[in-house]
């Protein structure tokens, strides 16, 4: 080491100079690299697939976590939080407090614990009400939690011989978040004797009286409509209206039969 120390010393200024250069650009280049190694391995590691759990379908919310409604999924580990579930065993038991379309991730912080009990069905501001159906009132059991019905109200209007029924919808997008005693939907129809709805506390008036007034059927609303349509009262009459008016059409199309299409094209020329 002291013999090429002293070799340098003995070199001329422009020789050392560039011996330092040349140096200085091979610690550089070394340098840089490992650097670029390093970054390269950090980068790698970090795209690495990781096993989470997604929804296998919609789930709507304030629905019961089942193993059937999630799925393994593999995304980039820089993506994963300490949010993101591996595991069911961490989801059973919860409920989702917002929707999971398919194939989003299922996050600890969009679900909650407290699944078993009905007050964490219920939006704030609301109140669960329970209704007794049949199979033809609950739309032959097919009405599960998080879907959204309108109620129909019959019931004996007037007096004395001129009492009749009427039917009218009093409730509209009034949301399910329960049947029987279950808070998680099912693919597969089940039998209950209620219905939970979750409605504002002046629709929960109107619910317990109605049910006092007459019989209260159900109607499924599509997913994801909540739009309220503007509405009256349907009686007897209405309905013989409908009768004549379809038995009108009926006679009309009679009438006008189909012109024989040698005749169009005959116009047309």
């Amino acid at each position: 080491m002291n013999k090429l120390f002293e070799k340098f010393k003995t070199m001329k200024m422009e020789n050392r100079l560039l011996l330092l250069a040349l140096v200085c650009g091979l610690l550089a280049a070394i340098t840089g690299y490992a650097f670029i190694t390093l970054k390269e391995a950090a980068l790698m590691k970090s795209m690495e697939p990781v096993k989470v759990l997604v929804a296998a379908k919609y789930i709507t919310p304030k629905t019961q976590i089942n193993e059937d409604m999630v799925r393994e999924a593999q995304i980039p580990a820089k993506f994963v939080t300490s949010a993101h579930v591996k595991d069911f065993k961490k989801l059973k038991g919860r409920m989702t407090m917002v929707p999971f379309i398919e194939g989003e991730p299922i996050l600890l912080n969009k679900v909650s614990e407290k699944a078993g009990e009905l007050s964490a069905a219920v939006p704030t501001g609301l109140r669960a009400v329970a209704v007794s159906v049949d199979e033809e009132s609950s739309v032959g059991y097919m009405i599960k939690p998080g879907d959204n019905v309108d109620a129909f109200l019959t019931y004996a209007q007037g007096e004395g011989k001129l009492v009749h029924n009427v039917t009218a919808i009093f409730l509209q997008s009034a949301q399910v978040v329960a049947v029987g005693t279950e808070f998680a939907g099912s693919d597969a129809a089940k039998k209950y004797n209620t219905i939970t709805l979750a409605i504002t506390p002046e629709e929960a008036e109107l619910l317990v009286f109605a049910g006092s007034r007459g019989r209260i059927s159900f109607a499924l609303r599509p997913m994801g409509e909540t739009i309220k349509e503007k509405i009256k009262v349907t009686a007897f009459d209405d309905l013989l209206r409908q009768i004549k008016t379809n038995e009108k059409a009926g006679e009309d199309a009679v009438r006008t039969p189909d012109k024989p299409a040698d005749s169009v094209e005959k116009r047309a020329e």
